[in-house]
């Protein structure tokens, strides 16, 4: 089985807190002495020694005879239950009474540092040889005259209650470590499989996506890549369909312009001149349409590609509106259109003016295009605190329900429609008004088709 880097940085950084804290843990023990449970387990044993000679012998001092055999019987007890060497002194050094018939030389000890209890009892160590040996020391005020000064000594061997806690430490770090490879595994697996998902993605397959488990950050890393495999996807297809258009759309004033071509040529071979004045307007007119066409596809392309504009402008949309309408004065007197216009004074503030002219230019050139003879074209501004309103409705034939929406697409046009245009103005218009958080909507009304445009207002 290959062990995965992912997995060995996890197990490194895994074993590394184990060790750092054994280690702390460790130090611990050795560095606090004087608070440690051997000192005071070491205190409550010299005391009981303390407590019994006492209750044997009173608060007198008699002969070192008596003393001595009074006293040594309990402390050979004592001895075998607590398992140490134990003797009292006298003031003067002299032994009183000793559970062993030799004394050991603690002059190593008491040369030392000392842990000191608050009832003034001592406590040394040393550790030599493998053994750790524990001595204690307390002196008395009883006999009174003659105070006792009680010695115990503990000869530990090394795999102490210390040491088997820092075994059980290592044995327990061993058992994790084993363990963690599941888990390991269990964490990394959706990380392998996102790792596939994006090769096969990088290999050409859009539709790849990861399943989505839990809440944690692995979850929302496959979230983000579903997210912005789904972007591409739509990105790749919209590309395609952009191709697609564009070639059919340029397709079809080539072949007009290639026929009228050979009929110049025609007309000039044969000495005919008459009429090639209008194949070559047609031509040019034919040159004008694609120059604009492809201005359009360049401005989409762009809109496209989220190149959000700077939105540090204000614009009087009372005025943007006027000014356009003056534009298309000429079409509605040609056409005998009634143009009714109900204009607030509205003021659009942190937008982009070009955006927003681009926008209504396009919605007011549509009204006018499409409205028949003698129709009628009526635009509504208004706005209060919350945003703006904008309605355009023209009259013109309910459309099919589908179509509502579909007219929003790029280079789709209405079926039956024989007015010339590229599919792109509406198209357009939704990703400028989107870049401005608004929002635009085509529905079917009495007086024909409409037109509603709601544009919130930021906060400066």
């Amino acid at each position: 089985m290959k062990i995965s880097r992912t997995y060995l940085k996890i197990f490194l950084s895994f074993m590394l807190v184990l060790v750092v804290s054994e280690l702390v843990i460790f130090g611990l023990l050795h560095m606090s002495w004087e608070k440690s449970p051997r000192v005071q387990h070491m205190e409550r044993q010299l005391f009981t020694v303390k407590n019994l000679a006492e209750m044997e012998l009173g608060g007198t001092h008699t002969s070192p005879e008596y003393e001595k055999k009074i006293l040594t019987p309990l402390l050979k007890t004592l001895s075998k239950s607590i398992k140490a060497d134990v003797w009292i002194t006298g003031p003067y050094g002299e032994i009183v009474a000793s559970s062993t018939p030799i004394i050991p030389d603690m002059s190593d000890y008491t040369t030392g540092d000392a842990a000191k209890s608050a009832d003034g009892a001592y406590v040394y160590k040393k550790r030599n040889e493998g053994i750790k040996s524990v001595y204690g020391i307390y002196t008395g005020k009883l006999p009174m005259g003659y105070p006792f000064t009680y010695h115990l000594y503990h000869s530990i061997p090394k795999f102490d209650e210390e040491s088997w806690f820092l075994r059980a430490q290592v044995i327990l770090t061993i058992i994790a470590a084993i363990f963690l490879i599941p888990v390991a595994r269990r964490v990394i697996r959706p990380l392998k499989e996102l790792t596939a998902s994006a090769a096969k993605m990088g290999s050409g397959d859009l539709k790849q996506r990861v399943e989505i488990k839990g809440k944690d950050e692995v979850a929302e890393l496959g979230k983000a890549f579903n997210h912005m495999a789904e972007g591409l996807d739509k990105m790749v297809k919209s590309s395609r369909e952009l191709t697609a258009n564009v070639s059919h759309e340029l397709r079809s004033p080539l072949a007009r312009m290639r026929i009228s071509l050979e009929m110049l040529k025609e007309r000039i071979e044969t000495g005919n001149t008459s009429g090639c004045d209008t194949f070559i307007d047609g031509m040019q007119s034919e040159i004008t349409h694609m120059d604009e066409l492809i201005g359009k596809i360049i401005e989409f392309s762009k809109l496209e590609m989220h190149e959000t504009p700077a939105m540090t402008e204000t614009v009087n949309l009372k005025e943007l509106i006027s000014d356009l309408l003056e534009q298309y004065q000429c079409v509605a007197e040609r056409s005998n259109l009634n143009v009714q216009a109900e204009l607030a004074e509205v003021k659009l503030s942190n937008c982009n003016r070009n955006g927003i002219g681009i926008v209504m230019d396009n919605i007011l050139g549509n009204a006018f295009k499409y409205t028949e003879s003698r129709g009628k074209v009526v635009i509504h501004l208004s706005g209060d605190k919350t945003g703006v309103r904008i309605s355009v409705t023209n009259t013109h034939a309910p459309l099919p329900e589908e179509d509502l929406e579909e007219i929003f697409n790029p280079f789709h046009r209405l079926k039956g429609q024989e007015i010339p245009g590229s599919g792109l103005g509406l198209a357009a218009t939704r990703r400028i008004l989107r870049i401005h958080n608004g929002e635009i909507r085509a529905e079917n009304s009495e007086d024909g088709f409409k037109i509603v445009i709601t544009v919130p207002v930021k906060e400066s």
